[in-house]
């Protein structure tokens, strides 16, 4: 006796059974990111391109790189994930955050030192 018919019906009335959804509200809090950025040139050209993504901490707490990597990093950031830069701002990017990390780097150095 050929049993495929009553598979199929039984496989297709499984099919047709509505699955039960049910969902939820959930909120989360995020933290505070108080942090500004240092003062200095190409600031503006930073909080105009780059906030819109990544907080002020955020970018102070990359790890120091040259400024060819930087340079990498933020054509990545417009040819990979399609940030909205402009383009003419680059520079002025790069150059802030090489300073930046200059910057944080000897906070840190000094914070260190008097401890």
């Amino acid at each position: 006796m050929n049993r495929w018919p009553a598979i199929l019906a039984l496989l297709v009335m499984g099919c047709d059974s509505k699955t039960q959804v049910v969902f939820a509200d959930a909120a989360i809090t995020l933290p505070d990111d108080p942090m500004t950025l240092p003062p200095g040139p190409g600031m503006q050209a930073v909080l105009d391109n780059c906030t819109a993504c990544h907080s002020p901490s955020t970018m102070l707490q990359q790890p120091k790189v040259s400024r060819e990597k930087w340079q990498s990093i933020v054509v990545k950031m417009i040819e990979v994930y399609k940030a909205p830069v402009d383009e003419q701002a680059i520079p002025a990017i790069v150059d802030y955050l090489v300073a930046a990390q200059t910057v944080e780097a000897q906070a840190t150095d000094r914070s260190a030192t008097a401890q």
